[in-house]
């Protein structure tokens, strides 16, 4: 007789485990992710399709969406019902995968499908789960059905420690959850942001009309209304009163964009870049010395750490998951929701270069612990723990 083994009965049906990630579209910072997790799957035998569709148009206002590559992405035709209800037509797809893995979210139809069905064997439900405190508060029906929806998942996949522990207080089981630790390719980002020399930001500086040696701030990010653009403007105000020569950057692109122009159109101390990628976001980025967000806070903290510039932001309900990198007064600043206090917090740091250090010490730290590889990493692993937990076997090995 020889040993035995517990195996998986999916890999006893078919000789590679198969796994599909639903998203509505691919923002150009989930290229890299997708790429690692492919490899690593494909590597131990596992098969991945990310499936995805076309944008609605305040997503495609952003301007940052790519195509993943045939050999793991999936196109399908998104079905917006006003811009709120998504249908994507991928049942058949997830009814023939081990593990499907989706957003968490009532918006999502294919989501009821697989909650009212009764009897389900394939494929074991995984999700992706998305958490802010504002959604913790939410006694909405969405929110509601959203929560008893999670409930009927395998396994779930949280974006950062405040999403886990959202779940685990709506029922979710502790060693069923990873959590992934959201983040972009900070590798690549620092690589872009060490090209940039002198001369770089000299001759930038010139071509946009920016003095040598003025202050300056950024603001980096989708121009929606959850940014709070208005804000930022009304703070930018208080901040000229004693600082005349502050100069605030400012890139991205989306349906607020007019705000933002107008306001440059105004102010000459304000530049409006638009959507800006590779070198060009990397030479605003070196320019800086604060990275200014007074509303929603999400994946461009950590563009900010790793150019080593404090954030500073206000106390929100909105702000997404990554709101957890920010240690207040450790590596940026999060004011009370008032446009002077945002304002006294900024000069404090343009006039004290000491304390500014110390946060952008603190921020550069900071980002290394929030690396795309790590965070495939953790994808990967609790994907296999997923997959492992399925029912098993026993079989004899010669």
């Amino acid at each position: 007789m020889g040993p035995h083994f517990r195996i998986p009965l999916h890999v006893l049906a078919r000789s590679r485990a198969r796994v599909i990630v639903v998203q509505e579209v691919i923002p150009h910072y989930r290229l890299k992710l997708f790429e690692l997790l492919h490899d690593r799957l494909a590597h131990a035998g596992v098969e991945l399709k990310v499936v995805y569709g076309k944008p609605n148009e305040e997503q495609a206002a952003k301007q940052d969406l790519v195509d993943l590559p045939p050999s793991f992405g999936l196109k399908v035709r998104n079905l917006w019902l006003s811009d709120r209800m998504l249908y994507q037509p991928v049942i058949g797809n997830l009814l023939r995968a081990d593990l499907a893995i989706f957003p968490n979210a009532a918006a999502y139809l294919p989501n009821y499908f697989f909650w009212l069905r009764k009897k389900r064997k394939c494929p074991q439900l995984g999700f992706w789960v998305y958490h802010t405190r504002q959604r913790a508060a939410d006694r909405s029906l969405k929110e509601a059905v959203s929560r008893r929806m999670m409930r009927r998942g395998d396994w779930w996949f949280a974006y950062t420690d405040s999403t886990r522990d959202y779940l685990l207080a709506n029922g979710a089981a502790e060693d069923r959850i990873t959590v992934l630790n959201n983040s972009v390719d900070v590798a690549a980002f620092r690589a872009s942001l060490a090209a940039v020399d002198a001369a770089d930001l000299q001759a930038f500086s010139s071509r946009h009309g920016i003095p040598a040696g003025a202050p300056a701030g950024l603001f980096c990010g989708g121009l929606h209304r959850s940014k709070r653009l208005d804000f930022l403007f009304e703070a930018l105000r208080w901040i000229h009163e004693q600082q005349p020569d502050f100069q605030l950057l400012v890139i991205g692109d989306g349906t607020c964009r007019d705000i933002v122009a107008r306001a440059a159109a105004h102010d000459r101390r304000i530049h409006y870049l638009g959507a800006s990628f590779g070198r060009d976001k990397a030479l605003c980025f070196r320019l800086a010395q604060l990275f200014l967000c007074p509303g929603l806070v999400g994946l461009a903290i950590l563009d900010a750490f790793a150019a080593g510039l404090p954030l500073v932001t206000t106390e929100s309900w909105i702000h997404s998951p990554e709101i957890d990198y920010l240690h207040d007064g450790v590596n940026g600043l999060m004011t009370e929701d008032d446009a002077r206090a945002y304002a006294a917090a900024v000069l404090g740091l343009l006039q004290s270069e000491t304390q500014r250090r110390t946060l952008a010490r603190a921020a550069l730290d900071d980002a290394g612990h929030y690396s795309i590889d790590n965070m495939a990493g953790r994808f990967f692993e609790g994907i296999q723990r997923s997959l492992a937990s399925r029912g098993c076997a026993e079989v004899e090995v010669p």
